[in-house]
């Protein structure tokens, strides 16, 4: 049988190290502010780049890991012993942290099996945990791979952003859409197209923030309400959590009480959306798996 290790990105907002006696490794996206480069959850974490740009208006960018803690990790993977990756990167959509996983993976020798998210945060997480209760039930290389590819396609993400600043900065969206939706107040709502492999798409546009957070909500509710007992649902935030509750309990009120969280944005996502950015992940149970265990 061969002994099989997961390999993933910081997106997924699990502690970077902490996890390696398990099999679990994580490597740190890239962040900068100003003149300087951070590794994120090692030198800086969401929170602290959040509280930055809400104090100084600060741009943020975004980047994949670098090659060499790519490396680092594979080769710990295999001093480790094991004989497998199962990589599971943050949406190809979002960074090119999968290419680089595959390209660590074949310069050590380890064999990869290569698995896009197309999300990140909460429904990232989850993949990773059900990929490690797959690895310790025994299942097989091409088992894991089925199941948590069919995982992907039954999970979603939605997200608003109150200004278009950020995402014009991250090259998200124009410099001239970014200067119209401005003027006319006009607040996005998105998804992670996974026809894109999780590119930021736009999914519906409204005159004001409390519209947008109507809207969210209409769309999980279309998506998977008459289900819910079947789903996990996670609200992510940028700096607003009283309104990620509000959100939350609308969720409730409308397609009732159902396993529902609320939690900060990863640093990759929350940067390009900016302070009072919010949305939705939902993903479809594994046998009962909750977001916890």
């Amino acid at each position: 049988m061969k002994k099989i290790a997961v390999l993933a990105d910081s997106g997924c907002q699990l502690p970077i190290g902490s996890l390696e006696d398990q099999g679990i490794y994580i490597v740190p996206l890239t962040i900068t502010m100003g003149n300087k480069t951070y590794l994120d959850l090692e030198e800086i974490s969401a929170n602290e780049v959040f509280e930055r740009m809400n104090k100084t208006g600060e741009m943020v960018m975004t980047s994949q890991p670098s090659t060499g803690s790519i490396q680092n990790a594979v080769h710990r993977i295999k001093d480790a012993g094991y004989d497998h990756i199962i990589a599971l990167p943050i949406a190809t959509g979002l960074s090119s942290t999968l290419n680089g996983m595959k390209l660590a993976c074949d310069m050590v020798g380890v064999p990869v099996t290569l698995i896009d998210t197309k999300g990140t945060a909460s429904n990232h997480r989850y993949l990773i945990r059900v990929a490690k209760k797959l690895i310790d039930d025994g299942k097989s290389v091409a088992e894991i791979e089925t199941i948590l590819t069919a995982m992907v396609e039954d999970s979603a993400t939605v997200i608003m952003a109150p200004n278009l600043d950020h995402l014009k900065k991250g090259g998200r969206i124009t410099p001239a859409v970014a200067l119209l939706g401005n003027l006319l107040k006009i607040v996005p709502v998105m998804k992670l197209n996974y026809e894109l492999g999780g590119k930021i798409d736009t999914l519906d546009k409204v005159r004001t923030v409390k519209k947008a957070n109507l809207k969210i909500v209409d769309h999980l509710v279309n998506e998977c309400g008459l289900n819910n007992k079947d789903f996990i649902i996670a609200i992510e935030h940028v700096l607003v959590d009283d309104l990620a509750h509000q959100m939350k309990q609308a969720i409730i009120d409308r397609i009732g009480e159902c396993e529902i969280t609320v939690r900060e944005l990863p640093a990759v996502v929350g940067a390009h959306m900016g302070v009072g950015g919010v949305g939705y992940q939902y993903i479809k149970k594994y046998e009962g798996l909750t977001w916890n265990e």
